[in-house]
């Protein structure tokens, strides 16, 4: 077989979701064999210039297109791509290696091994293949190319580090792109990676495992693998459900199907001067006698709230606002709920609370200015606004990013790297205590507008 050659064919303007980039198609010519078609994406004016983002990706039909989530090839594809907008300019080559060099067809009898108990790289090996079939001298090609005089590569895999430097392309540092998934625990697979296929991963057992203390067996997490870890209940919490789970089987019977239980209560994060004893009751069907009874409970019980659907509505919801019923606990009964919302799903409700949450922080803001102003019914509105970040926001970020949700301010504050979140935690812990001043809570808005700001911005 022959050298492989490479021919740039043509280019184009690509608009995406994610930033307009110039589309370079490549194609790879090898004697005796079929060709290859290769992409590169690039953003900005990236000739001659050092240092420039770069992500060599591999084609992955089942990862890229439809989502796969044996994989982390979607995930780290849209990073990749959110970096380069983030920075103005960058590559993505988008490299015809499928199955890390085996093929479409090889990859999907690996997925069948691996269902019957291979790693990803036994999978590779009992059909005859090395563990990785690719090469990174196209790659290195490509770039030299598009002029590029040195790289940061977007990886966790240190033979593209070496391939490039192989082939004489410098990489000025390796870029750590490690993406949870909310639906799969992809542990095990980073785990196969780091250990068989010279791929770095810092603190894969400890990342998303914080000890928090007993398990609430009385009140089991709706979907447990969501979660960073479990976190203990006051007695009180755990009473009021037990209570509210016997009157509910007893007055609506057959009909229940499931009770969850959801809110700062659970979480663990509640404090006792608060009212938000929120729960969801999942019935068969609606009747007459459901209603009648969900409004005797409220006026049994009015410090608690009361959602109510048939697992018909359930279904008819749309994915984005189903997170509510998975970061719940179970009170009694069970309802498949399916699966978390995707990532695509998380990111719309992120941004949409970071939308609703930073429009009604500013004339907050300008309210307490005016000596006028009744500055207690100000600074509950701020506290409604503070806790909407802390429960809407930052812990859907958290989950977005890394997989896990964080249940209680603890958990959150180990996800935490940055003051500005820490002082909006801060305050919202000491609220209850009477020592936070009214600065304070002005401090914490604009803390909180600034973050939810850099977020509007960056994905807007």
């Amino acid at each position: 077989m022959g050298k492989p050659s490479l021919q740039k064919v043509v280019d184009v303007e690509m608009p995406t979701p994610l930033g307009t980039y110039q589309l370079y198609l490549f194609e790879e010519k090898i004697e005796g064999s079929a060709g290859k078609e290769h992409l590169a994406l690039v953003m900005g004016e990236i000739w001659g210039k050092i240092g420039v983002i770069v992500r060599i990706h591999s084609e992955c039909c089942t990862g890229d297109v439809f989502g796969c989530q044996r994989c982390d090839c979607q995930d780290q594809l849209h990073e990749a791509m959110r970096m380069i907008r983030k920075a103005g300019e960058g590559i993505l080559l988008y490299l015809r290696q499928e199955g890390r060099g085996i093929g479409l067809t090889n990859k999907l009898h690996a997925y069948k091994l691996q269902d019957q108990g291979m790693d990803t790289v036994e999978a590779n090996e009992k059909l005859g293949f090395a563990p990785d079939m690719r090469s990174y001298d196209i790659a290195a090609t490509m770039l030299k190319e598009l002029g590029v005089g040195s790289v940061r590569l977007l990886t966790n895999n240190r033979n593209k580090v070496d391939g490039l430097v192989g082939a004489g392309i410098s990489v000025e540092k390796r870029i750590p792109l490690v993406i949870h998934s909310v639906i799969r625990d992809r542990r095990s697979l980073f785990r196969t990676k780091e250990q068989k296929l010279g791929h770095v991963f810092d603190d894969l057992d400890d990342k998303n495992v914080i000890d928090t203390g007993p398990t609430n067996e009385r009140l089991p997490l709706a979907y447990p693998s969501l979660f960073v870890a479990e976190a203990s209940l006051p007695e009180e919490t755990l009473n009021i459900c037990e209570r509210i789970k016997e009157i509910c089987e007893e007055r609506f019977g057959n009909n229940l199907v499931s009770i969850l239980f959801q809110g700062s209560q659970m979480r663990g994060d509640g404090s006792p001067h608060e009212s938000d004893y929120d729960f969801i009751l999942i019935f068969h069907e609606e009747t007459e006698d459901m209603m009648e009874g969900i409004s005797k409970l409220k006026t049994q019980y009015p410090k608690c709230n009361f959602l109510f659907l048939t697992g018909d509505e359930y279904r008819a919801y749309p994915e984005p606002t189903r997170l509510q019923f998975f970061i719940s606990r179970r009170v009694a009964g069970k309802f498949d709920l399916g699966f978390p919302p995707s990532r695509s799903a998380l990111f719309q409700t992120a941004l949409s609370y970071a939308v609703q949450i930073n429009n009604s922080i500013r004339p907050l803001l300008f309210e307490f200015l005016d000596p006028q102003a009744d500055q207690k019914q100000l600074i509950e509105r701020a506290h409604v606004c503070l806790k909407r970040t802390d429960d809407c926001f930052l812990r859907v970020l958290v989950l977005l990013r890394t997989g896990k949700y964080p249940l209680n301010r603890s958990q959150l504050l180990a996800f935490t790297t940055d003051d500005t979140t820490a002082e909006i935690l801060d305050v919202l812990n000491r609220w209850y205590g009477g020592t936070v001043t009214i600065r304070e809570v002005c401090e914490a808005l604009k803390a909180t507008e600034k973050i939810l700001h850099e977020f509007i911005t960056h994905f807007s």
